[in-house]
């Protein structure tokens, strides 16, 4: 082939059919195909503001299980304690004692190390109440049943701690005995 012989038959100038496509199709590409550095970058920070709220979300969840668990194992605790507390009135009241006011606390033993009870027995004592003049007689019945609720009803209150993300956390069991 000779280079330097093209005849200007040959030659098809730029408004042919063919290279029109061509030049649209070029243009198309261009403007059209592909995103923008902006939209990506706009679609990366929607993105990752999505995985920190999911993130977080995750962690809270995390907390919260792990808080249910503790109050969940507290809750057990206090129930065997109670138990135990039941059968030692159980064994007073058999020999026809009746509790006196004390308190008592510990730790419980392994895998449950981490928490720790106290309790309490007390006199239930209530206000007599107090209606028209101080001698009469709802005021005597009323002092008569104070006295009597305070000798013959006991509250045995037991609580049960653990520590929790640097704070002390704790529940409340609260029974009552009566003598009869």
């Amino acid at each position: 082939m000779n280079i330097g012989r093209l005849k200007r038959n040959n030659f098809r100038p730029e408004t042919s059919e063919t290279s029109l496509s061509l030049r649209s199709h070029v243009s198309c590409l261009g403007s059209s195909s592909g995103f923008t550095l902006l939209e990506i970058m706009v679609a990366v920070a929607i993105l990752s503001i999505s995985l920190v709220a999911l993130l977080n979300f995750q962690g809270n969840t995390m907390i919260r299980s792990g808080r249910a668990e503790k109050i969940t194992e507290a809750t057990m605790l206090a129930r065997m304690k109670m138990a135990e507390l039941d059968l030692e009135l159980d064994k007073l009241s058999k020999r026809g004692e009746f509790p006196e006011e004390k308190a008592e606390e510990g730790n419980f033993e392994e895998p449950f190390a981490s928490y720790r009870w106290k309790y309490s027995i007390s006199n239930v004592n209530l206000p007599a109440p107090i209606s028209g003049d101080e001698g009469s007689i709802q005021n005597m019945i009323g002092r008569q049943l104070s006295e009597e609720i305070a000798k013959n009803v006991r509250e045995v209150k037991l609580e049960v701690f653990w520590e929790e993300l640097g704070e002390e956390q704790s529940i409340d069991v609260v029974t009552h005995i009566v003598k009869l």
